[in-house]
């Protein structure tokens, strides 16, 4: 889905959606008039391409079933798009957003090992999903939650193919208590985030998940509506409803106090690359 705002199906009732359908003729001749240009094409895995059409590309194959079927196995190619994930226990079970996983036949994760959808939270868009036991996982903050002002950090895959395979640090604040018309599930966040960072975590100073990347608002349609863009206005799901979905399918999962030591960059992107992953979703 391509509107005013990139995001999940929870908002197509939002009044951004509303207007970008009502004024999309209106505002196509304003465009042309500016030197705008057409709203882009949508990425695999970007946080723009909600019932967009994804490129085909090979999923992902565990290097160790590689090794035994290269020989055999006829190439196949999937439409495959992706998002981030992380790892909230070491049983395996990790999170992401629901629109990264909805209408998948298969998932996997950046070294191609299967994944599991176990359940999904349409309306706060998310998913929870299993794969095998896992050495690192991440701690949620316990309490209080973010505060505005305070500086966050976000941890993803961005542009799978493009950027690095790595992953990618992110720095910047909450910006706001409350999403998109006051959202109460909702903290806007400046902290640039890019195609592919949907599912992600939102991390504190000390390296504790505190919400989830969820969206980011689409800068060319409020440009070409308002003739001004907009800049790093960008949102992510608070943590009660992450609790919520990890308690009610009975995942145990690791608690951290927001008044231990911060931590220096480098540390936070170290811990955070040990527990996140690329969501490969192939349709």
């Amino acid at each position: 889905m391509i509107g005013a705002l990139a995001y999940s199906a929870t908002m197509k009732e939002t009044i951004v959606i509303a207007l970008s359908l009502a004024v999309a003729a209106a505002t196509a001749p304003y465009a042309a008039a500016q030197g705008l240009p057409e709203a882009p094409t949508p990425v695999p895995g970007s946080l723009l391409d909600r019932g967009g059409r994804s490129l085909p590309a090979p999923i992902p194959t565990p290097r160790s079933a590689q090794a035994d079927s290269r020989a055999d196995r006829p190439t196949k190619r999937m439409h495959v798009s992706s998002g981030s994930g992380f790892y909230v226990s070491n049983d395996g079970y990790l999170v992401t957003n629901n629109h990264v996983v909805e209408g998948c036949t298969r998932l996997a994760r950046g070294d191609g090992t299967p994944l599991e959808l176990v359940a999904a939270d349409e309306k706060n868009d998310l998913a929870l999903l299993k794969g095998p036991p896992v050495v690192d996982s991440a701690s949620l903050r316990v309490a209080p939650d973010a505060m505005q002002g305070e500086p966050v950090l976000t941890y993803g895959y961005p542009l799978q193919g493009v950027l690095s395979s790595s992953g990618q640090l992110g720095a910047g604040m909450v910006s706001a208590l409350a999403g998109l018309r006051d959202h109460p599930g909702h903290l806007q966040i400046d902290v640039p985030v890019q195609p592919g960072n949907s599912g992600g975590p939102l991390l504190d100073r000390r390296g504790l998940v505190v919400g989830v990347v969820v969206a980011k608002l689409n800068a060319l349609r409020v440009a070409q509506m308002t003739g001004d863009i907009p800049q790093n206005i960008n949102f992510a799901v608070k943590l009660a409803p992450l609790k919520a979905l990890l308690d009610a399918n009975n995942v145990r999962y690791a608690g951290g106090s927001a008044h231990t030591a911060t931590l220096e960059n480098e540390q936070i992107a170290l811990r955070a690359r040990s527990f996140t992953t690329p969501v490969f979703c192939g349709r």
